[in-house]
């Protein structure tokens, strides 16, 4: 993952504000509490209430919203204090702001580079090149049943004299995660199964079972090839959370190699910074 991953922001707004006054109006333009000329809003509750721990940010906002509410107080009149007294203008404060203005630059940068490289005309743009590339394979549908011993297996076969009991006999003895569908692995293509399954299932026709167990590192298989079929391109709604991810990844890759090209960079050893620290 690219190191830019540290910058990107995610917009998250999972609470509800049930508050009346507030239906009708942006977060931001609801005044929750005032003091002198100073607002709070609605928006600055939601903010902060996303800051919380897990176990508190899941109780109900109403719960929650009186003491998040006096703390944003308490945290005004203390900034106040701070101002009075100059805080702002001592060095070590003065860097701190400076290194946290920075990183919100980058943040919101980051945020608007990655909104303008994945528009919509941009997915469409890459579905459209997924299109023109798009070759088709091979598609398998299968089912087994695994189990531990070669002698089971065997048993299971002898037992197995109608296709129509081959649900039924997975159900009640695999041991893989299939069981419960049957023993229906679903489409995969080829490459996704291992070696000595993929081998077996190749030899088998439409309907057919295997006659002999197939032996895995994860146990005996009995194998059942349902169907085979062309595969087709996938439907762009279908997969264009995995295109705006592909998209960003790209993008982010491409960006990181840009910004870096003739920097003069350099990154010193870790055992050599820890050393200078603890010396």
């Amino acid at each position: 993952m690219s190191r830019f991953k540290i910058f990107f922001i995610v917009t998250k707004i999972l609470l509800i504000f049930n508050l009346t006054f507030a239906l009708a109006k942006e977060p931001k333009q609801v005044i929750v509490a005032t003091v002198d000329n100073h607002f709070i809003t609605a928006q600055d509750v939601l903010t902060a209430t996303n800051r919380l721990p897990k176990k508190i940010r899941e109780k109900p906002l109403s719960e929650i919203y009186p003491k998040i509410v006096n703390e944003l107080i308490n945290q005004h009149l203390i900034t106040i204090q701070a101002y009075k007294d100059k805080f702002d203008q001592q060095k070590e404060i003065i860097e701190i702001l400076k290194k946290n203005k920075d990183q919100i630059m980058a943040k919101y940068w980051l945020n608007n580079f990655l909104i303008n490289n994945t528009s919509e005309e941009k997915i469409q743009d890459f579905y459209t090149k997924y299109l023109e590339n798009f070759k088709t394979f091979k598609e398998f549908n299968a089912s087994h049943i695994l189990v531990k011993e070669k002698d089971e297996a065997l048993q299971i076969i002898k037992k197995l004299k109608i296709k129509s009991e081959f649900s039924k006999l997975a159900k009640s003895y695999s041991i893989g995660p299939s069981k419960e569908n049957g023993g229906n692995l679903g489409w995969f293509r080829s490459g996704q199964m291992v070696k000595e399954f993929e081998e077996a299932l190749l030899k088998l026709k439409k309907g057919t079972i295997t006659k002999k167990p197939v032996k895995t590192k994860f146990g005996y298989h009995i194998i059942m090839l349902n169907d085979i079929r062309n595969a087709q391109p996938r439907k762009i709604n279908d997969i264009k959370q995995l295109i705006v991810e592909r998209i960003k990844q790209n993008s982010l890759s491409n960006l990181e190699k840009q910004l870096r090209k003739n920097k003069n960079i350099k990154i010193s050893d870790f055992k050599k910074v820890v050393q200078e620290i603890n010396n």
